[in-house]
């Protein structure tokens, strides 16, 4: 059986959420969308409990949504070099954390 891929569901200070999955080492990130603020909260849910069921995104041809010449990594790295505190993990494969969510989050969340 494959391992599960860790993945990470950013809130930053605009409103924006952001889902970044990692490879089956956790160390490089080898898929990333935005603008899961402007999908139902019922495909946002949808798509992590597909994660946690075991599926890989890039595998499985989900869209990705990248400028061109940038990698899953890039967009991830630029996101989290900036200031912590213009961004959080609001959710991840080991839970959901309400008490790190904006409204954003709340939406998609509950």
């Amino acid at each position: 059986m494959a391992k599960k891929l860790s993945y990470q569901v950013f809130e930053d200070n605009g409103g924006g959420l952001h889902l970044a999955v990692f490879g089956a080492d956790g160390d490089e990130c080898i898929w990333y969308t935005s603008g899961l603020e402007h999908l139902p909260p019922r495909e946002v849910q949808a798509m992590l409990a597909a994660l946690r069921d075991g599926a890989d995104p890039v595998e499985a041809g989900w869209e990705m949504d990248l400028p061109d010449g940038c990698t899953p990594q890039q967009l991830y790295d630029e996101l989290t070099g900036y200031d912590p505190a213009t961004w959080r993990i609001i959710a991840d494969d080991a839970g959901v954390y309400p008490e790190r969510m904006g409204a954003a989050g709340r939406y998609v969340f509950g």
